[in-house]
């Protein structure tokens, strides 16, 4: 096994460590933050109210999730966190079948007979599920600015540290398979020349004792 391509996991593997460090290290500041931004919107907040787990709604829903995809040519899977709606949308806008496409082109006649008809569909008004509203319309600048925060360590931090971790236990497992390679290629390369060094002394030893019989 090559040294320069272990030398080069290596090297790949403390560049994923630097990133990992940094990533952590944003992380915690933005986590300090958010707990600031809370304390203050607390210490503001009016008599008898308190910013935390019992102001949650419990027909909470989640308005991010995560996106898990393999990109083509890696082997490791990239972690992404989209918003819930996105999702939603790609998930439910399928390709039209063949039928559907036959049924479509023999209908057109139809269709422009058939227009004045058919009721007009009302637009569905998009409900806000910004989870700031749950502390009334005029939240306190502190409670946005920590929910800002929040965003950020979930939509950026956090998947990209989860990604850069799975990059770095496969590097590990690559330098391990690549080292023990290496081992067995030394192995063996040394059986073969122990093998090769008896047989010389084999002959050595056959040759002078030819010499001594026709002395």
């Amino acid at each position: 096994m090559d040294t320069g391509y272990i030398d080069g996991l290596l090297e790949r593997y403390l560049l994923l460590l630097d990133e990992y460090t940094t990533l952590r290290e944003r992380l915690s500041k933005i986590q300090a933050g958010m707990y600031q931004n809370i304390a203050r919107a607390n210490f503001s907040a009016e008599r008898g109210v308190r910013y935390g787990p019992d102001y949650y709604d419990e027909r909470m829903q989640a308005s991010r999730i995560l996106s898990v995809s393999v990109p083509e040519g890696k082997k490791v899977p990239c972690f992404e966190v989209v918003k819930a709606a996105e999702a939603t949308e790609d998930a439910e806008t399928p390709g039209p079948a063949a039928g559907d496409v036959n049924e479509a082109v023999a209908g057109d006649e139809g269709l422009t007979s058939d227009a004045g008809l058919k009721p007009e569909k009302k637009k569905e008004k998009k409900r806000n599920n910004d989870p700031i509203r749950w502390f009334g319309i005029l939240a306190p600048l502190p409670l946005r600015q920590a929910q800002a925060l929040s965003v950020q360590a979930v939509q950026n931090i956090i998947p990209r540290l989860v990604s850069v971790n799975v990059e770095m236990m496969d590097v590990e497992i690559e330098v391990r398979r690549a080292q023990k390679k290496r081992a067995k290629a030394e192995a063996a390369m040394k059986k073969t020349d122990e093998d090769l060094g008896v047989e010389t002394e084999r002959r050595e030893v056959e040759a002078t004792m030819v010499d001594a019989g026709s002395t």
